[in-house]
């Protein structure tokens, strides 16, 4: 179990004129789409390591794994958000996210594989798209394009405090 740098691969945006201080973004493929969260909520990036199965877990409680003694609960990223693709190829990575404070709430996801950072100004960040159907799409901030590359900005927020349909809800 190492912690990893951020940046894989280099995600620059270019200065094009854009007004807006830039946010810092993490970004990473997930299920064969690109995704990002604020840097902001990454506690680490780590390689894969043992995931202990916990009992009675809801079907997105993946496990726990344990972190110098820490012991952090494992999500199903994908399924939370019904994202369906072929399992990662090689190990993928964990990221270990942290919510609220006094004391930050842990919580790890597995991305397939992380890109790097990118910096993305407010105003280039648009809306997601209106399907008309019952797509939620409160879990996306938004979407940009970086260097050509189409990337869903999560609400993780919304994400972990909704109890978005999985798999296997049938109502």
């Amino acid at each position: 179990m190492t912690a990893a740098p951020l940046a894989e691969e280099a995600w620059t945006q270019d200065d094009s004129g854009a007004t807006d201080d830039p946010r810092t973004y993490v970004t990473f493929v997930l299920a064969e789409q690109m995704l990002a969260v604020d840097v902001a909520m990454v506690r680490e990036i780590l390689d894969m390591q043992a995931i202990t199965r916990l009992p009675n877990a809801p079907g997105d409680l993946l496990g726990m794994i344990d972190i110098r003694g820490e012991n952090v609960a494992l999500v199903d990223l994908p399924g939370r958000l019904g994202l369906h693709g072929p399992p990662c190829e090689g190990a993928g990575r964990i990221i270990v996210l942290e919510f609220g404070s006094n004391p930050a709430t842990p919580i790890g996801v597995i991305a397939d594989r992380v890109l790097g950072v990118a910096e993305i100004p407010d105003d280039e960040i648009g809306a997601a798209p209106s399907a008309m159907t019952s797509w939620d799409a409160s879990v996306l901030r938004g979407v940009a394009r970086v260097n050509g590359q189409l990337i869903q900005i999560l609400a993780l927020e919304t994400v972990f405090q909704t109890n978005l349909p999985g798999a296997f809800d049938f109502e």
